[in-house]
């Protein structure tokens, strides 16, 4: 004897809300779990990670910049260099700080501001320099993850140019342009420590987040309104 056959039959209005208790409940279990879990991680992230202040980025890259530029520099033990810039440059300083540092590793005697004795140096050398680019920018700003910390891409381009002369006869022995540039990325927040304000050039501005501007308004307003619903209609 053949049994009934069963009726497929659209949801009643009883099922419905307890589906919907069911898709609540594993909501908020899931953010109970993760939100935790996140803020974990980027607590972590955060101990592990210590990024240098834009001046120390900044001389970094002018050091990788010097290696290159000074790989085929003339050599002499303890020759006397004068140093000079050929125009005025706000961060002149940093750079005549890591070229003075450089030159001295090469075993050379370094003078940026000569004394009259020390001009009347035969033999010695003059080399100057001349900063074309040394710009720090902040060109993106993006969010790391959905819960993540908000990154900023910090990028430094640099174009020097240098000439070394013999002081006495002007002759040129040497004269090179060298460029470099790289990036990396730091959390928003940290900004304002990693930033200089007494040079404008160790504290550049930061772009407009355009990204979430608009979309985590729309996101957040979206969840909220999808748990009122589920809320509401599980009653």
């Amino acid at each position: 004897m053949i049994g009934p056959i069963a009726e497929n039959r659209p949801p009643s209005a009883v099922d419905c809300p307890q589906k919907n208790k069911v898709i609540l409940t594993l909501l908020v279990i899931f953010l109970t779990i993760s939100l935790p879990l996140q803020v974990f991680a980027e607590n972590e992230e955060l101990k592990r990670e210590n990024p240098v202040s834009n001046e120390e980025f900044l001389r970094e890259s002018v050091r990788n910049l010097l290696d290159k530029a000074f790989l085929d520099f003339p050599r002499a033990e303890s020759k006397f260099i004068f140093v000079n810039s050929e125009e005025e440059n706000p961060a002149n300083w940093l750079l005549e700080d890591e070229l003075v540092s450089h030159l001295r590793s090469l075993n050379f005697q370094v003078a940026l501001h000569p004394s009259s004795r020390q001009n009347e140096r035969l033999n010695a050398w003059s080399l100057f320099y001349r900063i074309i680019q040394m710009e720090l920018s902040y060109p993106q700003v993006k969010r790391k993850g959905f819960f993540g910390h908000k990154m900023v891409t910090r990028k430094a381009k640099l174009s020097f140019s240098f000439r070394l002369e013999e002081k006495e006869s002007g002759k040129i022995l040497w004269t090179r342009k060298e460029t470099e540039e790289r990036s990396d990325m730091v959390k928003k927040h940290d900004i304002k420590y990693l930033n200089n304000d007494s040079y404008s050039f160790l504290s550049p501005s930061l772009p407009e987040d355009t990204q979430t501007k608009y979309l985590e308004p729309a996101l957040v307003a979206a969840v909220v309104g999808g748990l009122i619903y589920l809320f509401f209609a599980s009653r």
